[in-house]
């Protein structure tokens, strides 16, 4: 059978549902306090239903107002339960980044593509300070990531070719990818060599490498380590880091099937 058009799809969703979600994501990492004008700025909504979303989550224990502004409750956090178990990706791959950061001094975070987008599902950081940190949840351009590239080279080709033609390709540094012609080469080599490695793409002065972690030949998540362009080179991280990058994604992915048998190579046909 044939997929349903959008349009019909659309009309089995639940809007209420849709816009109250869209206002939990307003309270990204930069704005954990926010009042129901910047909320209803960021969201597109007009201010009396982003109360009305908003008192709700207030009698279901998701959300408080104080001094005029809203913010989460500890209680969100019942809602990620369900994928941070025992088997999800993050659990798994805790013990391996662990030793990826023993072994290479170096913050280590799994991540998993959202659209344009990397979602950071975990993160380890060493005990020295990094600029432009990121958190649990944090999202970054995936065009402009060591990460988001390596999860973009095991895309089917329908999903890169939606990716190519939607992709805003923002411009970050001047040394950020622009163009889907410039995206097609550079994911061409990382198939080809295994990884990827982001000099400054998104932030100056850092640099990144990354490899897949595969299941059943589907990337579930990328592996990378961060690090500044004064502790580490473009060398360095292809000698040093990429083979500790390597092994961990192979560990995590083992550990993944273990940990997941339902999960069986016919679901990702």
């Amino acid at each position: 059978m044939e997929d349903e058009p959008d349009e019909a799809r659309s009309r089995d969703r639940i809007q209420s549902i849709e816009r109250g979600i869209e206002v939990l994501r307003a309270f990204d990492g930069r704005n954990s306090a926010l009042s129901v004008a910047d909320i209803a700025t960021k969201v597109g909504f007009s201010r009396p239903v982003v109360r009305r979303i908003l008192l709700t989550f207030a009698h279901l224990g998701y959300a408080e107002q104080a001094h005029g502004l809203w913010n989460l409750t500890p209680r969100i956090l019942e809602l990620s339960v369900g994928y941070f178990g025992a088997s999800s990706l993050p659990e798994v791959s805790y013990p391996f980044m662990s030793e990826v950061v023993e072994r290479t001094g170096e913050t280590c975070s799994v991540g998993t593509l959202d659209r344009h987008e990397v979602l950071h599902v975990a993160r380890l950081e060493d005990r020295r300070p990094m600029p432009h940190s990121v958190r649990v949840g944090t999202r970054l351009p995936a065009h402009a990531t060591a990460t988001g590239k390596v999860l973009l080279a095991h895309l089917s080709s329908e999903a890169l070719e939606e990716f190519l033609a939607t992709s805003p390709f923002e411009v970050h540094t001047p040394h950020t990818i622009t163009t889907a012609a410039a995206m097609r080469d550079r994911l061409a080599t990382i198939r080809e060599q295994g990884f990827d490695i982001s000099e400054e793409e998104l932030h100056p002065g850092m640099v990144a490498a990354a490899v897949a972690i595969l299941h059943d030949g589907v990337a579930i998540g990328g592996i990378s380590v961060s690090s500044t362009t004064v502790r580490a080179s473009e060398e360095v991280l292809r000698q040093t880091i990429v083979p500790v990058l390597q092994e961990a994604a192979a560990r995590i992915s083992a550990q993944y099937r273990y940990a997941n048998p339902h999960l069986s190579q016919r679901q990702h046909r």
